[in-house]
């Protein structure tokens, strides 16, 4: 046995004994208490609260050490453990009832209240426009151009995005309150007005920018070219430092968000509360999130294992992949003799989120070159390009549940070509992503 699979299973069965011990202490002495005299039924239950407590907690924690043993073990044997499940709660007959409610009450146009599933219409750029500053922001957000072009259309909501996890900056990772703002599906930043990005960052809107609306007959307004001028003004600022600068959703979330304390366990139940996370992913999220604290405090390995190397060097390959190419995520073995001693290969962190992905096939969505720093606004040329595959997003586990959906970036060292196989279907869309890798050291990051 591995010594931190030895680990793990310490942790774990530490935990089940604690389980045990804490239901057994609340039930004897509910038992005992009210057995003695019905007076004391009061003191029992109060007494056998703390108990109860204990017993959940250790309960998770014994959960997240089995679920980290079980995908361990689907590493070292090359089996990917992606879930093409939604995240997210779909809408169904009681979100259609909440909404019919909600439009019959009066309330600020700015807040919603959006599930995911539900359909809305974002309004025309005249309608958006009053809602902006002088700097075309509304809260601190801005409304890029790359927005324009679904103005007027209807869309579903993907996810509420009631916090950001910020991970730029002296405070990284940082998590962040953002308030009334949502996700919708699949609509991404193609970076045309911010010197051709290639992020791809999914788009933050407002619900002051949205309608609830039905699926239905969308009619969008024409567009007058004085809008996008307007808003392209707003996409570059002026760097004391010289050089372009650029301004985008990113950048500038420092502005658009508060601080959010990690402890703070409020945004899980607001998780929960907007359907932004179902039951079985949210406990998974949870039981690791405890277990590693456990590990973390203890001085012990946390999920996912990773092989600590003293390596300074990092290898590369070339293999000249294209968009529609498919290709295997290799094991993490495989990828772990890659990395230097901080995770990297040639500044691209390999990312707690990717572990999930070794051994699966997908294929190659885009290959990225250009990005914008989101800490600085400056366009970066990367030197060595970055793969993106179809599909495959972070899921925001090991970061709080965040809701950012960020696309996952690989070096082509961590990938292999596979011959294609006509009868193999394109892997579907997963709608979840946390932490995504950070991108080429001093370039930026993509979590």
């Amino acid at each position: 046995m591995l010594s931190y699979r030895n680990s793990y299973r310490r942790t774990a069965l530490a935990a089940l004994v604690m389980l045990v011990l804490a239901l057994m202490t609340a039930i004897l002495s509910l038992a005992w208490l009210t057995a003695a005299s019905s007076f004391f039924w009061p003191v029992a239950i109060l007494w056998s609260l703390p108990c109860m407590l204990v017993a959940i907690f250790a309960g998770l924690v014994a959960l997240g050490g089995f679920i980290g043993l079980s995908r361990d073990a689907m590493e070292l044997d090359g089996r990917p453990y992606y879930s093409t499940r939604p995240r997210e709660w779909q809408a169904g007959t009681l979100a259609r009832m909440r909404r019919r409610l909600l439009t019959k009450l009066s309330g600020s146009p700015a807040q919603l209240g959006l599930w995911p599933g539900e359909w809305v219409q974002v309004r025309s750029f005249a309608e958006i426009s009053a809602t902006l500053d002088g700097k075309g922001r509304l809260d601190g957000l801005p409304f890029m151009p790359e927005m324009l072009r679904y103005c007027g259309k209807r869309y579903r909501v993907f996810r509420r995005v009631e916090k950001i996890n910020m991970y730029f900056g002296p405070t990284a990772p940082e998590l962040r309150r953002l308030r009334n703002a949502v996700l919708l599906d699949e609509l991404r930043c193609d970076g045309a007005a911010h010197g051709g990005c290639q992020a791809a960052c999914q788009l933050i809107w407002k619900e002051a920018w949205l309608i609830p609306a039905d699926a239905a007959n969308p009619s969008p307004p024409m567009l007058d070219a004085a809008d996008a001028s307007k808003l392209n003004t707003h996409a570059r600022v002026e760097s004391s430092e010289g050089g372009e600068r650029y301004a985008c959703q990113m950048t500038e979330l420092p502005r658009a968000t508060t601080p959010l304390s990690w402890r703070d366990m409020r945004h899980y139940w607001r998780d929960l509360r907007s359907r932004n996370v179902r039951v079985s992913p949210f406990i998974t999220a949870i039981a690791l999130a405890l277990f590693n604290g456990v590990q973390r405090r203890t001085g012990s390995p946390e999920v996912p294992y990773r092989q600590p190397t003293d390596r300074k060097s990092s290898p590369k390959v070339d293999l000249d992949l294209k968009p529609g190419e498919l290709v295997r995520v290799k094991s993490r073995p495989e990828i772990e003799r890659t990395l230097n001693s901080a995770s990297r290969n040639r500044g691209l962190w390999f990312d707690r989120e990717m572990h999930r992905f070794c051994g699966g096939e997908f294929r190659v969505a885009s290959v990225v070159r250009t990005l914008v720093d989101e800490a600085s606004g400056k366009p970066l040329t990367m030197s060595s390009p970055c793969i993106v595959l179809e599909g495959v997003s972070g899921t925001g586990e090991y970061l709080a549940l965040c809701p950012q959906n960020d696309l996952i970036f690989w070096h082509e060292i961590w990938l292999e070509r596979v011959m294609s196989r006509p009868e193999l279907p394109s892997r579907p869309e997963l709608s979840s992503r946390e932490a995504a890798p950070a991108v080429e050291a001093g370039a930026g990051s993509q979590q």
